[in-house]
């Protein structure tokens, strides 16, 4: 009998202190991706980028005309050519597709470059706000419940702090 007084005294310790412990943590979630679209900065930033994008592809599109130009009149002289002339002509078609290849390349990365160079201290802005809503309102965990992360599966408990860092970050 005294053995399972101790058991049931034990277990029912052992089940206060675990509320005790539930009731200390504190769970948030934010969609960040939500949060990003609604900063005015974040808008500004894909705008830039989009122009960027648009100035890479008319440079490209400018060197792929000139290639057409070039291969059609190759088709249309080479029976005129001498065979050193159609080699040379040859070897100039494949300098500019490879110049083109190596465009796409470093446009992919110059790209990539200008994307963290614009979005990098948009999203340290949202983390910091973030943060300070966190400390500000005693969450332990605050989990991203954006769809493109895959974090969060299920969202009916904990509370979003959405409307909070929007106001922490003055978004109406």
């Amino acid at each position: 009998m005294k053995t399972t007084v101790k058991i049931l005294a034990i277990c029912a310790l052992f089940f206060a202190s675990m509320a005790n412990v539930q009731a200390q943590v504190k769970i948030g979630h934010i969609n960040v991706d939500e949060l990003l679209g609604l900063m005015p900065e974040a808008k500004a930033a894909q705008e830039k980028l989009e122009t960027y994008t648009r100035q890479l592809e008319n440079d490209f599109t400018e060197m792929e005309e000139e290639l057409e130009t070039k291969y059609r009149n190759f088709e249309q002289n080479q029976k005129m050519m001498t065979e050193l002339r159609r080699e040379k002509e040859m070897q100039e078609l494949q300098d500019l597709q490879m110049r083109m290849q190596d465009f796409q390349r470093k446009a992919q990365e110059d790209f990539e470059k200008k994307q963290r160079e614009l979005l990098t201290p948009i999203i340290e802005k949202a983390q910091k706000a973030i943060n300070d809503v966190a400390e500000e309102n005693n969450f332990t965990y605050i989990m991203d419940s954006s769809r493109s992360k895959g974090v969060v599966i299920y969202t009916g408990g904990g509370e979003s702090i959405l409307p909070l860092v929007k106001t922490k970050l003055g978004i109406n």
